[in-house]
């Protein structure tokens, strides 16, 4: 059987994702539901390339405080790695595919990481929005 060409193929595989470093705290008494509850999100990410291999490793790290009052009632930090290989012809270059397409896989992971952890820590679901990567720029 001939195999097919598929246009959805980017030209990369993912190895693996991989959890690095989760830190969560929370105050004992935690005020939920109140529109005076601000959050604050930082992302960044940092890509590093072996091009005789074409291997693209990708860390990225969440940062995440929810502040009540001036007080900081939640804090997060989530880091997760994500190893892909170049397989095929693509047009985007390792750097770029590692700032804008493996960032923009490994984040749901993160998200759900934090979710989960915000529901076992007793605080209420912590949904994250989606990001967008694609604004990256060299």
């Amino acid at each position: 059987m001939e195999k097919e060409n598929n246009d959805m193929e980017s030209g990369f595989r993912i190895h693996n994702i991989l959890l690095l470093e989760s830190d969560f705290k929370r105050v004992p008494n935690v005020v939920f539901d109140d529109p005076a509850i601000k959050q604050d999100l930082q992302i960044g990410g940092e890509v590093k390339i072996n091009p005789e291999k074409n291997i693209v490793s990708v860390i990225q790290t969440l940062h995440f405080s929810q502040i009540f009052n001036e007080e900081v009632q939640i804090t997060a930090t989530i880091k997760m790695v994500g190893t892909f290989e170049k397989t095929g012809e693509s047009v985007i270059d390792l750097e770029k595919f590692g700032h804008v397409n493996g960032a923009a896989i490994i984040y749901p992971y993160i998200r759900e990481h934090l979710t989960s952890l915000s529901v076992k820590s007793g605080v209420g679901i912590i949904l994250l929005p989606p990001a967008n990567f694609t604004t990256y720029n060299k």
